[in-house]
């Protein structure tokens, strides 16, 4: 029976151990924001009639790929088209929007937050666009490919952490836009 009990000990300290590793690994955080079915990614041309969206913003779904799209990362002053920043995230990029009515100050924390030089120095977001929206139904929306989350004022640490939990999770989550900046806020 000695010989047996050998291979019993060292059976037992290997699944143990294994279990002991499996029960320590770090639980994957889930992603922020509600969960919208893929409308795709077809590419489009500019004012080509596409079905709704089914998501407030969009967070998939037809979208241009010309000259204009994707856009430049970082803060603008006027609208960027829903079927133009679609294409940024379809990149892997957050969409911050607001609607136009935001108070001055949270606009300006939104856009110090996501473009250099960023306002908190821990937190430093590549592939951020900050957009002005009419259509916004709450005052700050956010959109990652297939995921959005609404606002009622500047929360910084929800912000961060809905861009740190979706940022990249997309089709193409590590292209990036190459085309030049326009219409850019300074």
């Amino acid at each position: 029976m000695n010989k047996y009990a050998f291979w019993i000990v060292v059976f037992v300290m290997t699944v143990g151990t294994i279990g002991f590793v499996v029960l320590k690994k770090p639980q994957d955080k889930p992603r922020l924001g509600t969960e919208h079915p893929d409308q795709g990614a077809t590419h489009i041309a500019q004012g080509q009639p596409h079905d709704p969206y089914n998501s407030d913003p969009p967070s998939s779904g037809p979208h241009y790929a010309d000259q204009s799209s994707p856009a430049p990362w970082g803060a603008y002053i006027e609208e960027v088209p829903e079927e133009v920043f679609i294409h940024n995230q379809e990149h892997g990029g957050i969409i911050i929007t607001y609607k136009p009515d935001l108070p001055a100050d949270q606009i300006k924390k939104l856009q110090d937050l996501f473009t250099p030089p960023y306002s908190n120095q821990a937190f430093k977001p590549t592939k951020a666009i900050v957009t002005p929206r009419s259509k916004n139904t709450k005052p700050i929306a956010l959109a990652s490919w297939r995921r959005t989350l609404s606002l009622d004022t500047y929360d910084e640490k929800v912000l961060m952490e809905y861009y740190l939990s979706n940022v990249g999770s997309a089709p193409e989550g590590s292209a990036g836009p190459t085309n030049t900046p326009i219409n850019q806020a300074q």
